[in-house]
């Protein structure tokens, strides 16, 4: 075989050579990686097993320490030192868990306005919830025009029906011709974030209301003025149907005993 042929096969030969090992090393590169990728998915998946674990556990010891009438009492006069929640602090091996138990008996619960029939596919919408949420919104210095139509859109957000409830309000054919389109819940909330999806919110309304409302199950329908925050003195205004000042209404919450009122009666006496 003539010299020149000779190192034309060589040459091929060296490149095929190359070219192999480029392959083996890219696919054990691949290789290498979707490993590392797979364990850290598996560290993970632990992670959010552990984290889950953990969660239920608190649950399980907040239900007990709540099983203490006095533990409750403790905890809705914690308040009136500014401190709106008893924390709670567990060790663990690589650190620590902070959680908090919070009395939400201090907020206004969104799904108070309409109470739901479910069977006969009716509503009815509670006046005096309906009353104090506007009240609520005024005391936070937010517009009667803007106050009237988030009123009405947030009944027909939780109503059940798909028929605003005035001109005000909004269902399904509103939201659906959005430039991003959704529906109404037609439920009660689940969380106040919620809010934000309804006719006339704009955010610096929602973060304005957010340390007032809630979204609790509607059994929940009483406001605790023992566990009522002087850091949030608007409920208390609300209330009162907006005759306190914010400081009247803050002088009042300070001044309470530090026992807190037997009942509603002694609240008024003084």
């Amino acid at each position: 075989m003539p010299k020149k042929e000779l190192k034309i096969e060589k040459g091929a030969a060296l490149l095929m050579t190359l070219f192999v090992t480029s392959i083996i090393s890219i696919i054990g590169y691949r290789l290498f990686d979707l490993t590392i990728f797979t364990s850290e998915i598996g560290k993970r998946n632990l992670s959010y097993q552990q984290s889950f674990l953990m969660v239920l556990s608190l649950e399980s010891y907040t239900l007990e320490y709540m099983s203490s009438a006095k533990k409750r009492e403790s905890l809705s006069l914690m308040t009136n030192r500014y401190v709106p929640y008893s924390p709670i602090e567990i060790p663990l091996e690589r650190g620590a868990i902070e959680a908090q138990i919070e009395d939400k008996s201090d907020c206004f619960n969104l799904n108070l306005i309409v109470t739901n029939d479910e069977k006969l596919k009716t509503k009815i919408v509670n006046q005096d919830e309906l009353i104090f949420f506007k009240n609520l919104l005024s005391s936070l210095e937010i517009p009667n025009d803007k106050i009237e139509e988030i009123s009405s859109a947030l009944i027909d957000w939780i109503d059940e029906d798909d028929f605003p409830d005035n001109y005000n309000g909004a269902e399904d054919f509103y939201y659906s011709n959005l430039k991003s389109p959704y529906l109404t819940s037609n439920q009660y909330m689940q969380n106040i974030s919620e809010l934000r999806k309804v006719k006339g919110m704009t955010e610096d309304i929602y973060k304005k209301m957010e340390p007032y409302i809630c979204t609790l199950p509607t059994r929940l329908s009483f406001i605790n003025i023992n566990s009522l925050s002087p850091l949030k003195p608007k409920i208390l205004v609300a209330l009162s149907e907006n005759k306190l000042s914010d400081q009247e209404a803050i002088s009042i919450l300070e001044n309470r005993p530090l026992s807190g009122y037997q009942n509603t009666e002694d609240f008024f006496k003084d």
